[in-house]
């Protein structure tokens, strides 16, 4: 118990400052998006996609029984962006942009909850994970705009600090803590330029092994 605790305790400060790094309102808009709406879709989209493409060469590799799921998540990144695309041609209706990355961010969550459950993290460290992360956002909301699905991924990289280094299943912890990296790394890498969707390239699904 007090090594699960430990781990969690560990985790936290490093989940703040993730949590307010990704949603924090200081960072530049894109100088041609349409309004603060479309500039936060870009963003989620973009995170989404450099973690599904990190995902989708380890799933193919090295962790097949993920295959279907990851199919799932990424079909679910290809239709927010079919969306998303119509939307910046015809921004009039921000609720079916909004279903789709909804449905997204729900695919990457189921897709990480497996990554939890083989990993086996306890249900209750996810929980007080999750819990902080709330937290964190409750104390921040007057001045943080957070984006659901880099603040996922940033909850499931965070529980994924509390498996032990030497376990069996470290590795694919540290799978989840790279996806992670590179949908902040993406985000990034944006902010403050000119909204592109050819950056926003449809994800190949794995093929299933017959």
């Amino acid at each position: 118990m007090f090594r699960k605790t430990t781990s969690i305790v560990a985790a936290a400060p490093l989940l703040a400052w993730a949590l307010l790094f990704s949603g924090c309102n200081s960072q530049p808009s894109h100088p041609n998006q349409i309004n603060a709406f479309d500039g936060a879709c870009y963003n989620s989209l973009t995170a989404a996609r450099a973690a599904l493409e990190y995902l989708r060469s380890s799933i193919a590799s090295t962790y097949p029984k993920y295959t279907a799921l990851f199919n799932e998540a990424a079909a679910s990144y290809t239709a927010a962006v079919s969306i998303y695309t119509l939307y910046r041609t015809n921004p009039s209706d921000q609720a079916a942009v909004s279903a789709n990355i909804a449905n997204l961010t729900v695919s990457i969550v189921a897709l990480e909850n497996a990554f939890q459950a083989d990993m086996q993290v306890p249900p209750q460290t996810a929980q007080q994970v999750r819990n902080q992360a709330e937290k964190i956002r409750a104390s921040a909301r007057a001045n943080v705009t957070l984006s659901d699905i880099l603040t996922e991924l940033e909850i499931a990289a965070a529980v994924a600090r509390t498996v032990p280094a030497a376990a069996p299943y470290a590795q694919l912890a540290s799978v989840v803590i790279s996806a992670t990296a590179q949908a902040v790394a993406a985000e990034t890498a944006i902010a403050g330029q000119p909204i592109d969707l050819t950056t926003l390239a449809a994800i190949p699904p794995i093929p299933l092994s017959s």
